[in-house]
């Protein structure tokens, strides 16, 4: 069976699309399926690190500066060239050849672009997390918690689509599942905190986190501070980490579910990186850096399952050491909040299996 997968990381994107696209395609590979990636070769993309993994890369060209596009959807412009244009490419590379599988993870990409596809695969599959646009789709995969989340998709996909909606069917690489064996009820005093803000951070919210932690003065509390290859940031932050013995900076890697296990409370962003804290039951404190993750972090914070303090440009430092602390010593609400993320997942491994078992069919 051979799959396809368009998607893109860039500076303005970032890298959860092509981070979850990664760990659906190793999930794939796993049951005898040839996949290969189709990339636009964007400031920030991560077609390198793709080849890395041990699949091969089909790279769209750099888009070039000048050109106007017109806003078909609300990220029209994360694509760098038109709709029509990225379709067509995207034939061209295929060259002809009929697909098994396409599957898009890309917010710029509807029905239009699904349609002039359609004709050279035998099934599709979208990834989305906005439903604000139509699809052309055989199979759909949202796996965010939202308020009437198994509805919001009636009249954007066709009848025949098969949905994979909620956080059960989260993409998760297989290291989270072999740390939730080792996982326990978060319990007891908080001894290690983890940071992290995704592979990118623009804001430098990882910094804003890593001041905060240092304002509370506790040294007895170890703190894992975690930045992507990609971060402009990373080598002012490991300059900070490294005058404080208690501090640990990390880049770019490989065992993130082995720290998420190992800490007792983390600091964070919303997104892809919120399913992989409540699968291991991580309490955690949430500031929202897209406006895609705002209506997230308020369903699960509702829910208690995290502590949202809301978007990132509302956020002061010195309110985020206030509640770090004041969670700090609340050993119960953070019990709780463990508890909460661990129900919320609970069927994740069955759910996915069977997911799974459908695209490959």
């Amino acid at each position: 069976m051979n799959v396809y997968i368009r998607t893109d990381a860039s500076i303005e994107i970032g890298t959860g699309h092509v981070m979850r696209c990664l760990t659906l395609a190793g999930k794939l590979r796993e049951q005898g399926a040839d996949v290969c990636f189709i990339c636009r070769e964007h400031k920030g993309h991560l077609c390198d690190l793709i080849q890395e993994k041990g699949y091969k890369v089909l790279k769209l060209p750099v888009p070039p500066g000048n050109i106007m596009t017109q806003n078909v959807t609300r990220h029209t412009q994360w694509l760098g060239v038109p709709l029509s244009v990225d379709a067509n490419q995207t034939k061209e590379l295929l060259s002809n050849g009929l697909v098994d599988l396409l599957i898009v993870d890309h917010y710029a990409i509807n029905e239009e672009w699904e349609r002039i596809l359609r004709v050279q695969a035998k099934k599709m599959m979208v990834i989305d997390d906005l439903a604000d646009r139509k699809h052309h789709c055989d199979f759909l995969l949202d796996q965010n918690f939202i308020i009437n989340y198994q509805n919001r998709y009636h009249s954007l996909v066709p009848a025949h689509c098969k949905t994979f909606l909620g956080p059960n069917y989260v993409l998760l690489r297989a290291e989270f599942y072999n740390e939730l064996r080792k996982q326990k009820l978060r319990k007891g005093a908080v001894k290690r905190i983890l940071i992290f803000f995704g592979g990118i951070d623009h804001s430098n919210e990882t910094g804003k986190a890593l001041s905060s932690v240092l304002a509370l003065g506790r040294n007895n509390i170890q703190v894992d501070v975690v930045v992507g290859q990609s971060n402009r940031y990373k080598d002012q932050i490991a300059s900070i980490c490294k005058m404080y013995d208690f501090l640990h900076f990390h880049c770019q890697i490989e065992n993130m579910a082995e720290i998420m296990r190992l800490a007792d409370l983390a600091i964070g962003a919303g997104g892809t990186t919120t399913w992989e804290r409540c699968f291991l039951g991580l309490p955690s404190i949430v500031v929202s850096i897209a406006e895609n993750q705002e209506e997230i972090c308020q369903s699960l914070a509702k829910e208690k399952v995290i502590f949202y303090l809301g978007n990132k440009n509302s956020i002061e430092q010195s309110c985020l050491t206030r509640h770090l602390k004041r969670l700090i010593e609340n050993q119960a609400e953070r019990t709780e909040m463990s508890r909460l993320s661990y129900q919320l997942m609970k069927d994740t491994i069955v759910s996915q299996q069977m997911m799974i078992k459908e695209l490959m069919r």
